[in-house]
Parts: structure tokens; sequence; C-alpha cells
């Protein structure tokens, strides 16, 4: 048993006598056992793939994540960390849990197959970071599609062609689109070894042909069916989506299965060539030596959350309080007890770690939404929060926003507080205005708006946006809130409500009309 007091145990962790390095770049941290051009390049190739996917798509980083590199540089201390079950078959890996994100590569990482299982990884955290839950044949078709990047001197090259989809599809046949778009996390088709190659395959294939195909489609109209797609609820009416599909793009799922079926059986897959994006140079990257103190913290930090390791998880709990930077040990600890199943530890040490001085946005996220919905779990039209607990969720959601402007959870827990408060503060109020115009309507801080305006005594007002909030067919929850705030205004008992039959998807298009607040 050890003495209280005791120093903290000098536990070994394979690769930490290795010669690591820090390189800092805009949107990672690499420690690196490698060269230090090859660490570089490897940086740039992850800034170039971050920077093109949003090119791509015109979104922000709506729920950022830090990313933390790991490469090293002799195989055995690689799979040392690498996932227990996988560690004959990887070159690298991508994993990622509350607080931040890793990645991590072997010394011979860099062939096709194993950049093809990373990237294809990254991008599911660059949807993850954006806050899109986009379907599965979408989210999976992207990643395939981007994980075939090629980096050339004077731009990059993207639709490479996957072969093995290809035979593949060749041989077995395509799946109908109304079964690829309605495959879900939990379908037979997804989670059965024989069917589910078919499924990443046309999903590759359909994204492949609409994005670089000579398919004579308007492509103003193939970006506004992938807009569609990306933010497409996972509760959609079937019938909708085929008719959005229909209307957009002027055909329907039998002649693009026709299509499809052709494209594939021509063999002619064209590449497409995008410029390079504009990001700082590789050689402006911020270096240091790491010494073998500091990288064994690391490499405890990076055990604790790819193997859950018993010896990792002492080491950071006896570090954490006793060394500079304690804020990230306590965020580790943190996401490794909510891994556990345990959310109350997990916001006690993410707690500690603001404390500590932590600026990572995650974990003010992550409080933000343990605390807020807390208090609005359940709806209570009654409902009024005390001043002091009012103040300190304030300070935290606003402190959460500070870090990440573009977040859309923030905004609306902010907008539940002033609903809620005895005293609503209008300059938060104005805030969430402000954002709620410029995004993607979003039902649930529509009601918290509601509610204000019934706060504020404008009764006029409120029945104006709850007739608004009812075009958008929102989620059952906020259905039955509105009923009964309707009901208030009334004087009428509030009326049995049935789980909505149309789709979320049909608030798409409404551009929401918020009147000014009171003053």
């Amino acid at each position: 048993m050890l003495a209280q007091g005791a120093p903290a145990n000098k536990e070994s962790f394979p690769g930490e006598t290795a010669r690591w390095r820090r390189y800092q770049s805009p949107n990672f941290e690499l420690f690196s056992a490698a060269r230090d051009a090859e660490s570089r390049q490897l940086l740039h190739h992850l800034e170039l793939l971050r920077a093109l996917f949003f090119e791509t798509f015109k979104v922000k980083e709506r729920q950022p994540l830090p990313v933390s590199v790991y490469y090293f540089s002799e195989a055995k201390d690689f799979k040392a960390y690498a996932p227990a079950l996988q560690r004959q078959a990887l070159g690298g890996y991508y994993l990622d849990q509350p607080d931040r994100a890793v990645m991590a590569f072997s010394p011979v990482w860099d062939t096709e197959w194993e950049r093809h299982i990373v990237f294809h990884e990254y991008i599911h955290h660059l949807n993850r970071v954006i806050g899109a839950v986009p379907p599965l044949w979408y989210n999976e078709g992207t990643a395939e599609l981007f994980s075939t990047i090629e980096f050339k001197p004077d731009g990059v090259i993207l639709g490479k062609q996957l072969p093995w989809y290809v035979d593949s599809l060749r041989d077995k046949g395509l799946l109908p689109l109304e079964t690829l778009f309605s495959i879900g996390p939990d379908s037979p088709t997804y989670n059965n070894k024989k069917h589910s190659g078919q499924f990443y395959a046309e999903s590759w294939a359909l994204l492949h042909y609409l994005r670089y195909g000579e398919n004579n489609l308007d492509q103003d109209k193939i970006e506004q069916l992938l807009t569609y797609f990306l933010n497409e609820p996972a509760e959609t009416d079937p019938v909708r989506r085929r008719k959005v599909f229909r209307e957009t793009l002027g055909i329907d799922y039998l002649e693009m299965h026709q299509r499809l079926d052709a494209y594939l059986r021509k063999g002619t897959f064209y590449r497409y060539k995008a410029k390079l994006p504009l990001i700082p140079e590789m050689k402006s990257y911020e270096s240091r030596e790491m010494s073998t103190d500091e990288m064994r913290l690391f490499l405890a930090e990076l055990s604790l959350r790819v193997n859950q390791s018993a010896t990792a998880r002492f080491h950071l709990l006896q570090r954490a309080d006793q060394v500079a930077g304690s804020a990230r040990c306590w965020e580790a600890l943190g996401s490794d007890a909510w891994n556990g199943g345990d959310p109350g530890e997990a916001e006690e040490r993410w707690r500690r770690a603001m404390v500590s001085g932590s600026n990572n946005p995650a974990i003010f996220r992550e409080l933000g939404q343990l605390e807020g919905w807390r208090w609005f779990e359940r709806f209570d039209y009654n409902f009024r929060m005390p001043e002091v607990q009012a103040q300190a969720l304030r300070a935290l959601l606003k402190r959460s926003l500070e870090y990440a402007p573009d977040q859309n959870d923030g905004y609306e827990l902010l907008a539940w507080v002033e609903a809620s408060a005895i005293k609503p503060e209008i300059a938060n109020l104005d805030l969430v205005q402000r954002r709620f115009r410029a995004t993607q309507p979003n039902a649930r801080t529509l009601l918290a708006l509601v509610l204000v305006r019934v706060r504020l005594g404008d009764q006029s007002a409120a029945m104006a946006l709850l007739d608004q909030l009812d075009q958008m067919h929102p989620e059952y929850w906020v259905v039955s809130a509105a009923e009964i705030v309707r009901a208030k205004l009334e004087g009428r008992a509030p009326r049995p409500i049935a789980p909505p039959v149309a789709s979320p998807a049909a608030a798409r298009g409404i551009r929401m009309r918020l009147p000014e607040l009171p003053r």
C-alpha cells in the first residue's frame, strides 16, 4: 500500500525514451519521434485535408474538438498504444472522446491503405465538429471519397477510383436507393459483413458519380441535394426524401439506379484536381524538444484514452495536481470517467480542469450541456431558475461561446436560462436572436424565445412565434411543450399530443421572423 504523500511513481511507458518533439500547427498538436521533415509533412497533409473539407462544403466548425497526433519511430512502441483488438493490422488510427480526439501513426503508416483508413476516420471527425449528423450512407460515402486524396506539389487530387468497390458492385449489383438511404447503424445490412462492403461501396460510388461523373445534371442542384442530405434528420419520412430527390435532380430513384449501374460498368472514373488551400507553410509550425518526464505524461494520456490502462490512470491521478498543465490531466481523466459510465465523476474532473486553467472549448461545452439539461430536461411552464444558479450557468455558457462562437448548443441553453431566469438579461437574448437569424432554425431555441415573450408580457409576439414553430414540424418534446404554452395563453387545458408524423426536414427553407425584444 502506498503511503499518503509518497512521490509519483516513475512508471515506464513504451517509447518514452525516444527523442520526441512537440509540433504545433494551426489545428493540430503533434508528438513525434520521427524525423523533422516527415513530421512537418504529416501535419501539412492533415491541415490540407481539413482546409479542403471546409472549402468544399462551405461549413463552419461549430463544436471544436482539439486533435492530438502521435507519430512513433518504432512499430513495437506504436503497437503498445494501439487498440487492443487491432494491434496486428493497423498502421494508424483515429479515436475521439468528449474532450479531445487523438490520431496515432506507426513508422510505416504512409501506405495507400493506411492513409485510406486514417483519413476516412478523420472525415468523420470533421462531420462531428461542424455539428452535422448526416445519414449513414452520406457520412460513410463522404469519408470514403475524401480518404483517397492525393497530395501534389501544385494541388490535391480527389476522386481516385477504389477498384475493390467497383469490382464488388459489378459482381453483387446495387442496393435500391430507397434501401441505401434508409440504412442506419442498427440495420442488419450495415452490421452484416456480407452486405456492409456493398453498402460502403455504393455510398462511395453514388457520391463519386454525383461529384465527378459525366452525369449531365445541374451542379447547383447536386449541391442543393447534398446539402439537404448533410442536414437530414434521422427520422426523415422516406416519402418526403424521395420527393426532394426527384424535385431537386429531376430524376427518380430508378433512373439514378440505372445511371449509376451504367457508370460502374463503363469504368471511366474522372478525378478532380483542386488548388492547394491557402494554409500556413509547414516550416512555420512551432517545434520544441520534449523531456522524458514530459513525454511520459502524454504517453500515459494516450494509453488511458485508447486502452483504459490502470497504470496510466494512476499516473495521471498522481500527477494531476503536481505538474504544470494539470488541466490536461483532468480533461483526460474526465473522459475516462465518462467512458466508464460515470458522468458525475466526469463532470467533477472537468470542473477541476476548468479551475486549473483549461481553455479547451470541448470542456466548457460538455460542462454547459451537463449543467443545462440538468435543469431543462423536463418542461415546466412555471419553473424559475434560482438567481445564483442562473448567473453561474450564464458565466459558463458565455465562456463556452467565447471559445467556440459558431456553436449552436450554447446559444440554445443560454436562451433557456433567460426564459426561466427570475430576471431575464436582454443583452444575452439579443445575442441569441442575432445567432438565430444567421443560422438554420432550431425549434428548441425558438420555444425558449416564445417563453421569453410570455415573460415580458408580449403575448401577441409569443403566439406569432408559436405559429412559426408549428411550421418547423419539431420533435415531440417541443410539440408537447408548445401546446402547454399555447393552452396557457388561450386560457384552456392542453390537448393530448400524438407524436408528429411529418418530417423535421419540412422546416428547410423557412426563414424565421423574430420580433424585437421589449426594452
